[in-house]
This record gives C-alpha cells, sequence and structure tokens, in this order.
C-alpha cells in the first residue's frame, strides 16, 4: 500500500511517476511542460541554487511575472528544501526591500518586468541574483544544475513565507509549510469539485501568495492542467476557456458583471467549466446571484486567508441555492473539509450557533501556518491551541453557514487586495509636513472599497492632495495608494484618544 504523501516535494515527484507524459503548465501561446519535464527542469534548478551555496531553509525571494519558469521555480524550492517569499509585481523597490530583508532573503529571481524597480534596492549585490529576462543566461543557469535527486524536505520544513499586512503596518511572513500547503492542495481540490485531469484557466497572478497553493498546487493534486492566459479581459479568457475545455478558472468581484454578460451572451463557449470561483472580497449579493443565474452550479463562493496557506475555510455547494434560495448569497458557506469555523466572544469561548450572535471567528484546520516568521508575540496573539483568530467577525448558524459581518479590524479589501490602513498611513507619514494621517476605505461600485486619507498638516505646512498621492506612488503598490485625499485641520478621536475611523469616513461625505 503505497504511504500518503507528506509534503509538496513529493507532489511533484509523484506526478511526474504517475503522468509523467501529461500536461502541467502551458502558456498561452508558449511554453508548456509535462509532468515529467516539470520535474527535471526543478530538480535541475533546484540544484543550481544549491551549487551556488544555498541550504535547505534559506529563503529565495521571487518577484517575477506568470510564466512556465515562475511554476518551475516553485517545484525547484519545494524539492531543494528551499523557501519561497514571494513578492507582488505590483510592489514598489520600498515594499519588495522590507521582503528582502524580514525574510533574511539569500537570492532574489527577478522578471523583466520589475528589472528598472529593482535598481534601486539596497543590498541587491549581496544576493544571488537570477535574472530570467535573458532567456539565454536563464537556460544556462538551469541547465548548469546536475539531474542528482535532492533531499528530501520534511513535512514540517518551511516552505513559503507568505507576506500579510496587519495592524502593525508592516507586512508579517505567515509561516507556511511542505505539510500545510500540500493539505491546502488535497482540501481545496475538494471544495473546487474538481475532476481528475481538471484544466484551469489561471486568471490570478502568481506573485500573489495564495495562488500558488490554492490554485496551483491544487490542479496538481488532481493531475490537472494549469493554463496562463497572459493580459486578458473576459472576451479573451471566453475564447481561452473554449480552446482549452478549462474546467475552472476565478471571477474577480470587479469584473463579475462582465462575467455574467459573457456567459449569457456565449453559454456554449463557458460550457466546460464545473467551477466558477469567487472568493477574496466581498461582492453585492445581486452580482453573485446574477452571475449564479447564467453559470448555474459551476459558481461557489468561499473565505480563505493568506494564514490558512492561501486557501478556503469555508464554500458553498450546488445545494445551497436550493435550500436557502438567494439568502446564499449573504454567506460564504460552510466549513470545508477537514476544517472547524466558530464565532468567539471576547475571550474565545464559542458564542450560541444561532446565526445571529456575532463573534470573532476562529478557524481550525490542517492547513494552518506554524506562526509568523520572527514575531512570538504575533504568533502567540493569533494562534492559539490549533485555532487561528481570523480577526473577522461574523456568525455560524445552526446549519453551519458562515456569515461575515465585516472583515478584519479596519481591512479595505480593493478589487480582491488587500489594503491594512496602517500601512498606508504609515508611508503618508514619513512625508515631510504631515502632522497625523487616517485611512479608510470607502464603497466603489467597481472595486468594492477604495482606498481615501485624511492628512493633517503640521503648522505651516502646505500640502495637497496631489502632494500625498505622489509621495504614496513612490512607496507603495498602485491598489494601496489613495484615490481619494482629504486636506483637514483634525482628526476624530475616542475618547481614549484613538482614531474614530467610522467617524473619519464621514469627512469624505458632503
Amino acid at each position: 500500500m503505497t504511504a500518503p504523501l507528506g509534503t509538496v516535494a513529493e507532489l511533484i515527484s509523484s506526478g511526474a511517476r504517475r503522468h509523467p507524459g501529461r500536461v502541467a503548465v502551458v502558456e498561452a501561446g508558449g511554453r508548456r511542460l509535462s509532468y515529467g519535464h516539470l520535474a527535471d527542469e526543478a530538480t535541475r534548478l533546484g540544484n543550481a541554487l544549491r551549487e551556488r551555496g544555498l541550504e535547505p531553509g534559506d529563503r529565495v525571494a521571487v518577484w517575477l511575472e506568470d510564466s512556465v519558469d515562475h511554476v518551475v521555480l516553485y517545484a525547484a524550492c519545494a524539492l531543494a528544501g528551499l523557501v519561497v517569499a514571494p513578492i507582488n509585481v505590483r510592489h514598489t523597490a520600498a515594499e519588495a526591500e522590507h521582503v528582502l530583508t524580514d525574510s533574511g532573503a539569500r537570492a532574489l529571481v527577478l522578471g523583466p518586468a520589475v528589472q528598472d524597480k529593482a535598481c534601486d534596492i539596497s543590498g541587491i549585490d549581496d544576493l544571488l541574483l537570477v535574472d530570467t529576462g535573458d532567456e539565454t543566461d536563464y537556460r544556462a543557469f538551469v541547465e548548469s544544475g546536475s539531474v542528482s535527486p535532492l533531499s528530501e524536505p520534511r513535512p514540517s520544513d518551511l516552505y513559503i513565507l507568505g507576506y500579510t499586512s496587519g495592524t502593525t503596518g508592516r507586512p508579517k511572513g505567515a509561516r507556511l509549510t511542505q505539510c500545510s500547503v500540500l493539505n491546502l492542495a488535497r482540501i481545496n481540490a475538494l471544495s473546487y469539485r474538481l475532476p481528475l485531469g481538471s484544466v484551469a484557466a489561471m486568471t490570478g497572478s502568481m506573485s500573489l501568495v495564495a495562488v500558488v497553493p490554492a490554485h496551483i498546487l491544487t490542479h496538481f493534486y488532481v493531475g490537472g492542467t494549469v493554463v496562463f492566459p497572459g493580459r486578458w479581459d473576459v472576451g479573451s479568457l471566453s475564447a481561452l476557456v473554449e480552446e482549452h475545455r478549462a474546467t475552472f478558472t476565478y471571477a474577480p468581484s470587479p469584473l463579475l458583471g462582465e462575467f455574467t454578460e459573457a456567459i449569457r451572451a456565449r453559454p456554449a463557449a463557458w460550457s466546460s467549466l464545473t467551477t466558477l470561483l469567487h472568493s477574496a472580497s466581498k461582492a453585492p449579493p445581486e452580482a453573485l446571484r446574477n452571475l449564479a443565474d447564467v453559470a448555474g452550479a459551476s459558481l461557489i463562493e468561499g473565505w480563505g486567508m493568506t494564514e490558512n496557506s492561501g486557501g478556503l475555510m469555508t464554500v458553498t455547494s450546488p445545494v445551497d441555492r436550493a435550500v436557502l434560495g438567494d439568502a446564499v448569497f449573504d454567506t460564504v458557506g460552510r466549513a470545508v473539509a477537514e476544517t472547524e469555523v466558530r464565532a468567539t466572544d471576547a475571550e474565545g469561548n464559542p458564542v450560541t450557533a444561532d446565526g445571529t450572535t456575532v463573534g470573532e471567528l476562529w478557524v481550525r484546520s490542517p492547513c494552518l501556518a506554524d506562526g509568523y516568521w520572527h514575531q512570538p508575540e504575533a504568533t502567540d496573539a493569533a494562534f492559539r491551541k490549533g485555532w487561528f483568530r481570523t480577526g473577522d467577525l461574523g456568525t455560524v448558524d445552526p446549519h453551519g453557514y458562515v456569515r461575515i459581518a465585516d472583515r478584519r479590524t479596519d481591512l479595505i479589501v480593493s478589487g480582491g487586495m488587500n489594503v491594512y490602513p496602517s500601512e498606508v498611513e504609515r508611508v503618508i507619514l514619513t512625508m515631510p509636513g504631515v502632522a497625523a494621517c487616517a485611512v479608510v476605505g470607502l464603497p466603489h461600485p467597481r472595486w468594492g472599497h477604495t482606498v481615501a486619507a485624511a492628512v493633517v498638516p503640521e503648522t505651516g505646512a502646505v500640502l495637497t492632495p496631489e502632494d500625498v498621492t505622489a509621495h504614496c506612488r513612490r512607496f507603495l503598490a498602485g491598489y494601496k495608494k489613495p484615490t481619494i485625499v482629504r486636506i483637514v485641520a483634525s482628526l476624530p478621536m475616542t475618547h481614549s484618544q484613538k482614531i474614530a475611523r467610522h467617524q473619519v469616513r464621514g469627512l469624505f461625505h458632503g
């Protein structure tokens, strides 16, 4: 009897043995690799990195566009016991530098789109730099690695440092292990209802922490194929789904209306889909209802987090609409397999599961991170005896359906991207002439929320909204930059002299 898989490394090796000729990953109009060739190339790349002095447990920062090479790099790090520290391709040099410094990365893998930004990172010369932009040099680097099998990592070994922001204003690295990520691949495959050999039309960016564990490795678990569309819109995605007979894709919140119209206009092009996922940010129930009317049972809604290896903790099922009617679109479904969700009071005691009592949502799952990188206090505060305190407020009804009352305290979710006000505030406060500031999210018809900043100048200082926006553009990714700035004389405060954020929102009305 074959022992169950315990690591992502075993998942990669197992795929090569079981179906070496099956296509694992495709770039639309570009490269494709079979499972066998993926494992071979990943072994060479892993050895090339090891032969340049990297040891198991060393961190490899990855600032790279979506590509077959990006997938190979994740596989190589899994096989070699190295730790991936992904950097969003939309991040600035300052944001990337924080990941490099905090993780203690020994290598940086760059793509062509971020070359110019990388020049502004201090200390970059101390890293092993791997440039994928020069195809000839990069191929030579990969081919320089031997084909000798790499020593197998342990299930508890660190695999991904998933940087997620928090109330401190500085992103912290969630420690995702070989085992937690493998568990996520298995459970997500069930949650997504993936058929064996599922084909994913991959709309999410690999530079987001969740995409590799939650989508790509999940498809590898079922021997599936991942297709990268390159730059896409809903029209070109429709053609891609039809061409590849894709069974899975993801619909971002801002595009729900466009997906609805596209499927209504050409239902045959989308007929191969068994799963159309929406997650990551709250969407108007009406938009989900309209999409479900044309997509049918293929539409699923879920709730996940980086700390759960980037994957789902709850999900809807095909029977939910029959049970709840349109009220299902007010929920994020029920706990996924092997996972528990409960609402708790301030002391962590479960509150009554009556669907009306709001509490902080806690999760227990085999996919949870084992803490935060070099942050024991934050780890102790968030992880309690096998449970993770999500910080989200919500309810759990007697049938297990979870409703989110509010996202994490102060969190802004704009177009599916998480923006923590404290991180934006920290950048604004470095600007000369700023005495105080407060950042909040305001409703936006397309993105769900948009970032708004109220800024108090120092006495005698002259600031304009344009000055603040330009300063933020230098240090923050575009989706974090305030789109609305108000220069104000003072900020509303609570009796304990904390910023009253609910009152700050009122500064932007009228």
